[in-house]
């Protein structure tokens, strides 16, 4: 599983207390070392990179994920423009949880988003 602009990290924490294999990522050192610390504290195995969308090799090399998430992710336009253009090149399921940013209501279209549940929807990529 993948977790995408993970910042505090607690779908990839969720996922691997049940099990997952996780690698969560984010562009922010700081957002990178938070999630280190809170699965140390929390004695769950979490990889954790730092990788930025506009060069995500890292993410490509591994790729298909069978699982892909975020959360939160759309709230600077940009930001919606990056994650569409690497969606598609990731493979899996996609799940993003989506509080009602500006730039979601066309995102989710473009990917024909099922919603799955509050504020929760799977991206058809």
């Amino acid at each position: 599983m993948l977790e995408l602009g993970c910042g505090l990290g607690l779908p990839a924490l969720a996922a691997a207390i049940r099990g997952a294999e996780v690698l969560a990522t984010d562009w922010a050192e700081d957002a990178i070392e938070l999630l280190r610390r809170n699965a140390e504290r929390n004695a769950v195995f979490v990889r954790v990179a730092r990788v930025r969308w506009t060069d995500p090799e890292p993410l490509l090399r591994a790729a298909p994920w069978d699982i892909v998430l975020g959360a939160d992710l759309l709230y600077e336009a940009r930001n919606a423009e990056q994650l569409a253009e690497l969606l598609p090149q990731l493979g899996g399921e996609v799940l993003l949880a989506e509080p009602g940013r500006p730039y979601a209501q066309e995102f989710l279209e473009r990917f024909q988003a099922e919603r799955v549940d509050e504020r929760i929807y799977r991206l058809a990529c």
